[in-house]
C-alpha cells in the first residue's frame, strides 16, 4: 500500500463533463494500481452558483462510470472555520493584507498596469491611521495574499519541471468582503486538513498551482506533489464544447454509450498503456495504468472513435446484460410490457442477439420496432433497386413454399429460398432483399434467415403477403 492520498474535487456548478470525469478516472485509476487513497472533496463555497441539480449529476456520473471513493464526501462549505484561520494566520505572519480599493479604483489600477506592462501594484503597505479612516468609512474591505519576489518551481509527474516567474502574478484576493474564502485558499486549507500528497487534475489548473504553492509555503504546511494531464480538444483543435457534441457524462449515458465504454475511452485520453491496443476492461486498465504513461501533448475527443469502441464493448457484453438495457427501451416504445419480459424472455433475448452484432450504442435497439410491429411503410429506394416487374410473380412462389413448412427453422427457411433461387436461376439475393423489405420494411438489420425464425411462420406469412399486395401494386 502506498502512503499517497489524492482527492477528487468538483464543483457543483454545472454539469458534470468529460474532462472532470476522465481527472476522476485518471484519480481512481492511480489509487487502484498504487493502492493509494481517494477522497472525494465537492468544493461548493460558490453559494450562488452551487445548485443540488449540478451535484446530484456528479455523484451520478461517478457512480454510472464506477468511479468509487474513501469514506463519504467531504463539502468545501463546512470547512469554513478552518479557512478563515489560515486567513488570520497569513494576516499576522505578514503574508496577507487588507484591500480597500472600490471597483472603479481597481478598474484604473488594472488599465494603467496594462499600459505599462506589468502586474497590477496595490496598497500593501496601509499605516495603521489609513486603514483606520477606511474602516471608519465603512469600506468594504478583501484580503489579499503578498506575492513574494523570485520563482516558484515544482516537479510536475508528468510534465516534468514547471518554473513561474511570480512577476507574473498579482496580489490575489484570498478572501472576499463577506468573509467568504476565495479558490486558492479554500482549496490549500482542505487539501492541507484532508493530508492530500498528489494532486492530479487537468492542464487548465497550470496557473493556479504557483499561487497555491505559494500559500502552502507561507502557511508553513507540506507542499503536495502535482500532476497535471492533458487538456482534451475537439476534433477541430479547440477545447471541448458544446458544438462538438454531447459533453457531459449523462448525455452519453442518455445516447447509449456504456460505462465502461466511457472507463476505457475517457481512460486512453492522455494516457498510452503501450502496444497499440486500445479495447481494455476496467480490470485491464487499473493493471496497465502507470504514472509514467500519462501524455504532454492534448487529447483529441474523436466521436467516431468512440463508437467504434462502444460497439466493440456491446459485442463483448453477455447478451443477458444487454437485454436488460434493450428490454427498457421497448418497454419505454410500448412494444412489450413487464409481463412480456417475464412471459417471453428467451424469445426477447435471442432477438437482442441479433442486433448485438450491428449496434453501436444502446439507443440502436430503437431500430427493432419491426419484431413487434407490422411495417407501416416501405423503403423506397430500397424498393426501386430490388423490386422488379417479376418479382411479385417470385415473392408468391416463395410464399407458397414456405406456408407448409413443419420446422419453420433458420436452416429450413434458408434451403426453401436457396432451392427456388437456384430453381429460377437466380442469386439467392434477388429473394433476399425483396424478403427483407416485406417483413421489415428496410433493408437492413440481421440475417434475413434468422429473422424469419424469429418472427415466426405465421408472421412471416402475413407479412410477405402485405408485402406483395403493397409493394407489387408499386412496382
Amino acid at each position: 500500500m502506498s502512503d499517497t492520498v489524492l482527492r477528487f474535487a468538483p464543483s457543483p456548478t454545472g454539469g458534470f463533463h468529460v474532462g472532470n470525469a476522465r481527472t476522476a478516472i485518471f484519480n481512481y485509476l492511480y489509487a487502484q494500481h498504487y493502492g493509494a487513497r481517494l477522497l472525494l472533496r465537492v468544493e461548493d463555497t460558490d453559494r450562488e452558483r452551487s445548485t443540488e441539480d449540478a451535484l446530484k449529476t456528479i455523484l451520478d456520473g461517478l457512480s454510472w462510470l464506477g468511479v468509487a471513493f474513501e469514506g463519504d464526501p467531504v463539502f468545501q462549505s463546512q470547512n469554513g472555520d478552518a479557512h478563515r484561520a489560515a486567513v488570520a494566520q497569513l494576516l499576522e505572519s505578514g503574508h496577507a493584507y487588507y484591500a480597500y480599493e472600490t471597483p472603479e479604483e481597481l478598474k484604473e489600477m488594472q488599465k494603467k498596469a496594462q499600459s505599462e506592462g506589468r502586474r497590477v501594484q496595490y496598497n500593501r503597505n496601509l499605516t495603521s491611521e489609513q486603514q483606520a479612516a477606511y474602516e471608519a468609512e465603512g469600506l468594504p474591505k478583501v484580503v489579499r495574499f503578498k506575492i513574494p519576489e523570485g520563482e516558484t518551481t515544482w516537479d510536475d509527474l508528468i510534465r516534468g519541471v514547471q518554473r513561474w516567474d511570480n512577476r507574473e502574478i498579482e496580489d490575489f484576493v484570498i478572501q472576499r468582503a463577506d468573509g467568504s474564502p476565495v479558490y486558492h485558499l479554500a482549496v490549500v486549507v482542505d487539501d492541507h486538513d484532508m493530508s492530500v500528497t498528489l494532486v492530479m487534475r487537468g492542464a487548465d489548473h497550470l496557473s493556479n498551482t504557483p499561487k497555491q504553492i505559494l500559500l502552502f509555503r507561507a502557511l508553513l504546511w507540506d507542499v503536495p506533489g502535482y500532476a497535471h494531464s492533458t487538456l482534451i480538444l475537439g476534433s477541430d483543435g479547440k477545447k471541448q464544447s458544446k458544438r462538438h457534441g454531447a459533453t457531459t457524462v449523462i448525455e452519453y449515458k442518455e445516447q447509449g454509450y456504456l460505462p465502461e465504454t466511457m472507463f476505457n475511452f475517457l481512460a486512453l485520453l492522455g494516457w498510452a498503456p503501450g502496444g497499440g491496443r486500445e479495447v481494455f476492461t476496467r480490470e485491464e486498465l487499473v493493471e496497465a495504468f502507470s504514472i509514467e504513461g500519462l501524455l504532454k501533448k492534448d487529447a483529441i475527443f474523436d466521436q467516431k472513435k468512440l463508437e467504434w469502441l462502444n460497439g466493440e464493448h456491446l459485442r463483448a457484453k453477455p447478451v443477458s446484460e444487454l437485454a436488460e438495457e434493450a428490454f427498457e427501451i421497448w418497454k419505454a416504445r410500448g412494444w412489450i410490457t413487464d409481463g412480456d419480459v417475464e412471459n417471453r424472455r428467451e424469445e426477447l433475448t435471442r432477438i437482442v442477439g441479433l442486433f448485438q452484432d450491428r449496434v453501436r450504442t444502446v439507443q440502436d435497439f430503437d431500430g427493432a420496432g419491426y419484431f413487434f410491429q407490422e411495417p407501416k411503410e416501405y423503403d423506397a429506394k430500397v424498393h426501386k433497386k430490388h423490386w422488379k416487374a417479376d418479382t411479385p410473380e417470385r415473392m408468391q412462389m416463395l410464399i407458397d413454399r414456405l406456408r407448409p413448412l413443419e420446422a419453420f427453422s433458420e436452416s429450413e427457411v434458408e434451403g426453401v429460398v436457396r432451392s427456388l433461387a437456384g430453381e429460377l436461376g437466380l442469386s439467392a439475393s434477388k429473394l433476399i432483399h425483396p424478403t427483407r423489405l416485406a417483413l421489415s420494411g428496410v433493408g437492413f438489420g440481421p440475417g434475413v434467415f434468422e429473422l424469419m425464425e424469429a418472427l415466426g411462420q405465421e408472421t412471416c406469412l402475413r407479412r410477405l403477403q402485405k408485402g406483395l399486395e403493397v409493394l407489387g401494386q408499386n412496382a
